[in-house]
């Protein structure tokens, strides 16, 4: 990646009542990135976004541009760099062009000169042919949009959007998304987006930092979402099936973990702990009502069937498309399955079953490991 576009190293912000609003935040923010800030409400999120915006300033810490220190600096040229969409845009009087253009007319660049621009952004924000209508009778999803433009206009190096889709309709939400992915797949832009929708991060982030008032586990969204590195964002990211245990011992490329008298097995290899968690998405769970066999020469699919573990159901419920089931293996272990596989197996309560899960299914890490630092930035930061 390069050097980073922004470096923010141990950057903390207080409250005027002395509350910590912000706790050793260290972040990296590279050229053409998509980064999300991922949290519940009151985590901090939109705070991080003005302080790397000098709209405030942190009670600690750095902030660096390029390498150069901006943490206490009023610099225009840094400014004019950056551009922010906030949750709720506010729209000037006027017309839609007048809101596109009233960013290059404080730049003292010509209104007859500009039509061009403003016209490419109206049409790659799905707004073509709305330059003469008065903004202040958009509705909310196109006021969005302007505020979009708005921005772009400006060629920013960095766009930050603060929940741009938090009030949006599923049309509208869908809209915005496609003008982000249209911005990362053809504008030379750094994105810095502030968003608690998780399935949205996924989709649109190259990378993502979960936060509350600190940042919980940063890195790339797949290994955040499948690998989570405490029990906040394991809890947080939907994991479900978040169980303590103890290693036994590591043989053969495996975790061996006690899990109150239950074995099982994981493919990652955690050394210098013996307390710690496992986590298996329900998805990830199979449920038959009969034990699978393996022949004992095939050891693939020994592998692939090594945590088999019989139970009882306890409970179930419908969870959208899925039926979510409570078993009991001597730990409580949820399951999903579709309403076909629910119905052929005949399942009810007090059913005994068998769930089965892959070693390379069952993720593992230390109790003891509670947030992201800067020892462990560059490492999960490259």
């Amino acid at each position: 990646m390069g050097e980073p576009l922004i470096e923010i190293k141990d950057l903390s912000k207080i409250s005027a009542e002395d509350k910590v609003i912000l706790d050793n935040i260290n972040l990296k923010i590279y050229k053409k990135q998509t980064l999300g800030l991922i949290g519940p409400t009151g985590s901090g999120k939109t705070l991080l976004l003005r302080i790397i915006n000098i709209l405030d300033k942190p009670s600690s810490g750095k902030i660096y541009y390029e390498g150069n220190d901006i943490t206490n600096r009023e610099d225009f040229k840094i400014r004019r760099k950056i551009a922010m969409v906030f949750q709720k845009p506010i729209v000037f009087k006027g017309t839609v062009f007048d809101n596109i253009y009233y960013g290059l007319k404080i730049r003292n660049k010509d209104k007859k000169s500009s039509e061009e621009e403003v016209s490419n952004l109206l049409k790659m924000v799905g707004l073509e042919g709305y330059e003469n209508r008065k903004a202040s009778t958009l509705s909310g999803g196109e006021i969005q949009r302007i505020a979009l433009a708005r921005a772009l206009i400006l060629k920013p190096e960095i766009l930050l959007l603060d929940e741009p889709t938090a009030n949006l309709d599923p049309g509208s939400t869908e809209k915005i998304e496609n003008i982000i992915e249209n911005i990362q797949q053809n504008e030379d832009i750094a994105i810095v987006m502030s968003t608690h929708n998780l399935v949205q991060g996924q989709r649109l982030c190259d990378e993502i930092a979960i936060i509350k008032e600190r940042i919980y586990q940063i890195g790339k969204t797949e290994d955040v979402f499948r690998k989570p590195k405490n029990n906040f964002v394991a809890e947080f990211v939907g994991m479900k099936n978040i169980i303590e245990g103890t290693i036994e011992k590591i043989e053969n490329g495996l975790t061996r973990v006690n899990v109150n008298g239950v074995k099982i097995s994981s493919s990652e290899i955690i050394e210098g702990c013996s307390d710690i968690y496992i986590c298996v998405r329900p998805e990830d769970i199979s449920l038959t009502k009969t034990k699978v066999k393996v022949k004992v020469e095939d050891s693939e699919k020994i592998l692939n069937h090594l945590n088999q573990l019989k139970g009882k159901i306890i409970h179930y419920k419908e969870n959208g498309a899925l039926i979510e089931l409570k078993v009991d293996v001597g730990k409580t272990f949820i399951v999903y399955l579709t309403h076909e596989n629910f119905l052929d197996l005949n399942l009810t309560i007090d059913s005994d079953v068998w769930i089965h899960f892959k070693p390379e299914s069952t993720h593992v890490f230390d109790r003891s490991y509670q947030c992201i630092y800067k020892d462990d930035l560059n490492n999960s930061q490259k």
